[in-house]
Formats: C-alpha cells, sequence, structure tokens
C-alpha cells in the first residue's frame, strides 16, 4: 500500500493494531498495560470487570450525576521491525487507545464517556423544572442526560458491536471511527454551534455513501420544479424519446452527490428502525417521509457549507428530544436527536452487512499515532546521491540552492558536501539526450565549482562544463537561478524572451506543476523581467511583471518599495539582490584571481548582484 495511504489511517487503526489484526507469525509482541479514568453520565449496574475484544472496563464509583469508570487496554505492538532489526517504539501513549474505547461505548450505548471530566460536567446537565430537559440533554435524550444506569446486558452490545467492528477490512475500519469520532465531537458540541453540529452529523452519513447502495428516483419523486422544466421541454415528442431522456436524467441524478447521499442512507435503513428502536422516541421519522427528510437535511449541509446559513431556532430549541419537528423554510426537518439516531443506525446496519477480513501482516507503523512528518533542510539530505538521477534532479537543484543561500546568509562556516552527487552527474549526465532534469544536473556541477575552493574542483570539470555549455544558454529558470547565485556571465536574453520564461514560469506555479525553486529566486526572475522590459520602454508590462515579483513574495518592503517607483515611472534599476536573497548588504572584499572551473580567468564568486 502506498505511503501517502497508509498515512490517511494514522491514528485511525488502533483497536485493530491492539486486537493484533495486523501481525506477523512467531514475531514477539511488545505489550503495555494502559489505564484511564474516564467520567460518565452512566453508572454501572455492576462493578465487577467486563471484558471487551480490546479493553476492560471496571466501574469505580457509585451512582452520581457523573460517574467515574476505569478503562484498561494493552497497548500491543511488534518487537521487531521488518528489516529485522528491534522495534524502537514499544508502546504508544495510550490516550488515542483508552478514547476510541470511549467513543465506541459512547455510539453504541448512546451514554457519554471521555477522559474530559469538566466538558462531561458541563454536558451531563440536571433536567429543568416541570421535568423537561436543559441544555445539551435535550438535544440527545439520553446522552447527556444524568445518572443513568448501564444494565449488564446492555454492554454485551459494545462486545458484540466491538467484536465485528474490528473484523472489518481496514478501510471500512477507518472509514466508520472517522463517523464514530465526528458524529459524537458533533453532539458534544451541538449546544454551542447546533447547525455546525448538524452540518457534521449530515456529512458522516453522506461519508458511508456509495454508487453501490444507492438507486435512482422514479420519474414521479424526482424534484419538481426540475421535473416541469423537463417535461415542458419534452412535450409533442415521441413516448420512447421522451422515456429515454427521463431515464438518462435520473441516471445522472443518481451518481449526484445528493441523490447518492439520500440513496445510500436509506438502502442501509432497516425495518427495526421504525419498530423497536423507535419505542419511546418523541416523534420519530415515518418512512414515507424519510426521502424526503434526508434531501430536505442535506441542503441544510449544503448551506452552512456554501452561505454559512444558519438553521433556525425551532431546529433546536425547546424540542425535548423530539426526532423532527416544524421548521418553517423546510415544513418538517429531522432535528439533531433524529439525525444522532439514525446515524447509529446506519453505522450498525454498514458494519453488519460490510465484508469482514481476516487477519494479515501488514507494516501498521505508519498508521501509529504521535508521528509527524516533518521536511528536512535541504543541507541534510542534497549530498546524498541515493535517490538523485534525471527525474529528481530539479528536486536536488532547489535544495542546493536552499541550502547555499541558507549557508551565505548565517555565514556558517561548516558547509556541505556534494562530492558524491558530482561525481554521479559525471556519469549519468553525458548519457542524457537533454530535458529540464540535465539541464539542473549541469546547473548543480556550474554552481558548486563556482563556490568550492579551487584546489578541490574536478579536473574533468573545465571539459564537463564545455560539453554541456548549450544547457545553461537557453532561458530557463534554472539557468536564471543558476546566474543568481554564481559568477558565470549570464546568456543575452531579448526582451521577449525574458518575457516568456517569466509568463510560462508564472502559468506553470498557478497550475501547481512547476519545478520547485525558492519563493525569493521566483520573485527575482519576475522583477529581472520587468528590469528587462522597463529598459526597452514596455512599461505596462513592466508593470504586470512587477506585480508579479509581489506577490511571489508578499510583504517585502524592498520590494514594495521598488514596485511603488517603478509604477510611477520613477525606476529604481540597482535593487539589492544580495540584502534580499541573504538579509544583508554584501561585504567589500578583496578580489581574489583563481582560475575558473571552465579555465578562464575568474575570481572566487562575488556577491550575488542583479544584472
Amino acid at each position: 500500500m502506498a505511503k501517502n495511504k497508509q498515512e490517511q489511517f494514522r491514528g485511525q487503526l488502533m483497536l485493530q493494531i491492539s486486537a493484533g489484526r495486523f501481525f506477523r507469525a512467531s514475531i514477539p509482541i511488545n505489550e503495555h498495560l494502559h489505564r484511564h479514568a474516564v467520567y460518565s453520565n452512566g453508572w454501572l449496574l455492576e462493578s465487577a470487570a467486563v471484558e471487551l475484544p480490546v479493553g476492560t472496563i471496571i466501574g469505580s464509583t457509585g451512582i452520581h450525576d457523573i460517574s467515574t469508570i476505569m478503562i484498561e487496554a494493552v497497548d500491543r505492538l511488534e518487537a521487531r521491525r521488518p528489516d529485522g532489526t528491534s522495534e524502537f517504539m514499544v508502546a504508544t501513549g495510550g490516550y488515542e487507545l483508552v478514547d476510541d474505547i470511549a467513543y465506541v461505548m459512547t455510539f453504541v450505548l448512546n451514554r457519554t464517556f471521555s477522559r474530559n471530566h469538566d466538558q462531561v460536567r458541563r454536558l451531563a446537565s440536571h433536567t429543568g423544572g416541570g421535568g423537561r430537559r436543559d441544555g445539551a440533554a435535550s438535544l440527545f435524550p439520553g446522552l447527556f442526560d444524568p445518572r443513568q444506569v448501564i444494565q449488564p446486558s446492555t454492554l454485551n452490545e459494545v462486545e458484540r458491536f466491538m467484536v465485528e467492528l474490528i473484523a472489518l477490512g481496514r478501510e471500512d475500519f477507518a472509514r466508520v471511527m472517522r463517523v464514530i469520532r465526528n458524529t459524537v465531537d458533533a453532539t458534544r458540541r451541538a449546544i454551542d454551534d447546533p447547525t455546525g453540529a448538524y452540518t457534521d452529523l449530515v456529512a458522516a452519513l453522506e461519508s458511508l455513501g456509495d454508487e453501490h447502495s444507492s438507486t435512482p428516483a422514479s420519474w414521479d419523486r424526482y424534484e419538481g420544479r426540475k421535473r416541469k422544466i423537463i417535461d415542458a421541454a419534452l412535450k409533442g415528442q415521441e413516448e420512447s424519446l421522451v422515456e429515454k431522456i427521463r431515464v438518462a436524467v435520473l441516471e445522472a441524478d443518481r451518481v449526484g452527490l445528493k441523490r447518492r447521499f439520500v440513496s445510500s442512507t436509506l438502502a442501509r435503513v432497516s425495518s427495526a428502525y421504525y419498530r423497536g428502536e423507535a419505542a419511546g422516541e418523541v416523534r420519530p421519522p415515518r418512512s414515507a417521509d424519510l426521502e424526503r427528510l434526508l434531501g430536505v437535511a442535506y441542503d441544510i449541509r449544503s448551506k452552512r457549507s456554501h452561505v454559512l446559513e444558519d438553521i433556525g431556532d425551532e431546529a433546536w430549541v425547546f424540542t425535548d428530544g423530539a426526532e423532527t419537528v416544524f421548521e418553517p423554510n423546510f415544513s418538517r426537518i429531522l432535528t439533531l436527536a433524529g439525525l444522532w439516531r439514525l446515524v447509529r443506525h446506519v453505522v450498525r446496519q454498514f458494519v453488519a452487512d460490510a465484508r469482514k477480513a481476516a487477519p494479515e501482516p501488514w507494516d501498521y507503523r505508519n498508521s501509529l499515532p504521535g508521528i509527524i512528518r516533518a521536511q528536512l533542510a535541504p543541507q541534510y539530505w542534497v549530498w546524498q546521491a541515493d535517490g538523485f538521477d534525471s527525474k529528481t534532479a530539479e528536486i536536488w537543484f532547489n535544495g542546493v540552492v536552499e541550502a547555499l543561500i541558507a549557508h551565505i546568509a548565517s555565514d556558517a562556516a561548516e558547509g556541505f558536501d556534494l562530492s558524491q552527487v558530482i561525481d554521479k552527474i559525471e556519469r549519468i549526465a553525458p548519457s542524457l539526450s537533454g530535458g529540464d532534469g540535465k539541464t539542473a544536473m549541469v546547473a548543480i556541477y556550474a554552481l558548486w565549482h563556482e563556490w568550492i575552493d579551487p584546489k578541490e574542483r574536478s579536473s574533468y570539470a573545465a571539459a564537463f562544463l564545455r560539453s554541456h555549455q548549450e544547457c545553461l544558454e537557453a532561458p530557463s529558470p534554472t539557468a536564471f537561478t543558476l546566474g543568481l547565485l554564481s559568477n558565470r556571465r549570464r546568456p543575452d536574453w531579448s526582451a521577449d524572451e525574458w518575457a516568456e520564461l517569466a509568463m510560462t514560469r508564472r502559468s506553470t506555479r498557478i497550475k501547481g506543476k512547476e519545478a520547485p525553486l525558492p519563493a525569493a529566486v521566483d520573485a527575482l526572475l519576475q522583477l529581472e523581467t520587468a528590469d528587462q522590459l522597463e529598459a526597452v520602454g514596455r512599461h505596462a508590462e513592466a508593470v504586470s511583471f512587477a506585480s508579479n515579483a509581489v506577490e511571489e513574495f508578499p510583504g517585502h518592503e524592498d520590494l514594495l518599495a521598488w514596485e511603488k517607483r517603478l509604477t510611477a515611472g520613477d525606476h529604481d534599476p540597482a535593487f539589492s539582490v544580495h540584502k534580499f536573497l541573504f538579509g544583508k548588504e554584501p561585504r567589500e572584499m578583496p578580489a581574489k584571481e583563481e582560475p575558473s572551473a571552465e579555465g578562464e580567468e575568474a575570481s572566487t564568486p562575488p556577491e550575488p548582484q542583479q544584472e
């Protein structure tokens, strides 16, 4: 499986990992017991420990508004890595594992379980006057009502659900765990942001949708306004043609996002939703209304997502747990309580119906929580020849440029050694026919030999650069960058060539298809183009490229001042490239003549200046 796919699972597979779903045979296992207190509005009627497929539940206190429950879970990880070396990570912090158990318990039992005591205390409020619920409890009956008794038989439901959940394939498992976490979190913030919670509950249902579960609507149930327009256009046509067009319209609608959401959700609503599960609920949805109610819920989600429109107060104020309610804009809608019960039902049906997968060895390490990926500074990797070739040469060139700029800006005594990369360039560049990769290789080679001590230059350098000189003469971002950071004379490009180069670079940047370069270099390319065009009297074009330069490096005071003068017709071509690149003015240094890599008399590269 691709690494980026594994990263989508990060922190989401802890229950499956702890259950040993991905371990190799005969590999020793590191085990670490985590024990955490969680707080709940539910009270375990029996204090005996209850074993779950992953974890153990132990009641710790008597009945209170908020009770304490202990969750124990064994963190299990392989002791050896796939390459046979000892595993350095012997356990996770345990928080994600315990939290996932608490999320599943909350979802299945409709009772709140969380390590956050203050949050549970705020949400599990007392009932109001006259027996009416207050606060979060009024939005989600049972979920936040205090002093809820949990019978031993109901814990068996958690065990059965967790067994089926863990048996899913990892993609379906991660999908369900995302829904569980997101919907539980949505209920906990609903009192502060009811429309946001409503949107998240609908989005959770939508995430479980697929085309295989969706079915087209019949023509008489197709959206009325659209149906009238199409019927009017088809009036007088042959019935066979009319039927073909209707079928095509309905099929196109079926694969649409809204129809897929409605149809997939309906496909996972069983008869139990209207029978035993609806017992005791206030105004539960009727089967004939559910399709329309789901369409309305999707519209509410869309209005919140696209135009930040909130649902009316009628949808959540004084509902006292009713699952449907009158709302002026839509007549009748699903409430938060109605959506919450529907999500729980659909998820249980999804888990029951989904294909179960047998345990199989799989490297789960990139899916563990607590792993943060960061990009290394280029000086820590550009010297490595492994992975360097014509396909990665542009990435390496950008790394060399960034490392060199950072080295000069910091006045660091210690640099970086590209000798391994240079040797590889000498071996493989001559066999390449051309292209951006070869240009980047030759540019790295030239830049390196401009900056190192002349005594350390390759004996082959002058001949190599002469034989590949044409790579650096054609207008390109790479050749421009080399000219910025070296003592080499830049080719005499015309104003039109400068304009074409800068426009092409800007266009590829907008499309996101450009070879990487530091932002400062991109800004200087646009700036130099503006200078060249201003010098030949093409002021309007120069102003446009000056604007590009500023927008490639937003907010830089020197760039802003330079742009202002150019726009006003008071152009100053003496922009300090050195200060812009390195954050400081160049130092005056006596010239020291040394033979260049190409056999010419030249000094060690001077402080970069604009041409």
